[in-house]
């Protein structure tokens, strides 16, 4: 994770522009295209606040949380918000954009996921930790990140399923 992370060490520390830079340009650098300031100063803390940039393309597997809630809010760019059915139905879809929800906090047990829209996106987060915590459980019905050709098969269902949700709502 260090190559992807970097925890803060002052008892105060702030952001501003050129941070969001920095990020920005580490989550470029990096071949994962994702960065994150961790607000906290370890893994073991027990409130994790995050900046975290990430690209256009990243996977990020549906979980859900046993035990925490978690909180996100938009700084730049689109964030898609996908939440699902215990069994992988799409429940709801928005988007984190700054020009209808900047933010959103999900309730422990739900299976949801996030999908960056932008180039690049930065977002917020808080969560209860520590981390890893065993309270995070995968969705079965979701390829892990390693599996390449399974999430790009996976990705392209969901954006079928997204737009058909989309089309009902309306």
């Amino acid at each position: 994770m260090e190559a992807e992370a970097c925890f803060n060490q002052q008892e105060v520390v702030k952001v501003d522009e050129e941070v969001i830079r920095e990020l920005k340009t580490k989550a470029k650098n990096n071949s994962s295209g994702k960065y994150r300031l961790c607000m906290h100063h370890s893994p073991q803390d027990s409130l994790h606040e995050m900046f975290i940039v990430r690209g256009m393309g990243d996977y990020g597997r549906p979980e859900k949380h046993s035990h925490s809630t978690e909180s996100h809010m938009i700084i730049e760019g689109i964030l898609a918000i996908v939440i699902f059915t215990s069994q992988g139905e799409i429940q709801d879809y928005f988007e984190l954009s700054g020009k209808k929800y900047y933010s959103y906090r999900i309730a422990p047990g739900i299976y949801h996921m996030s999908i960056p829209l932008t180039e690049q996106v930065v977002y917020y987060e808080t969560k209860l930790g520590p981390f890893p915590n065993e309270g995070n459980t995968f969705a079965d019905w979701a390829p892990e990140a390693s599996e390449t050709e399974k999430v790009s098969a996976y990705m392209r269902i969901l954006k079928r399923k997204i737009q058909d949700f989309l089309a009902d709502d309306k």
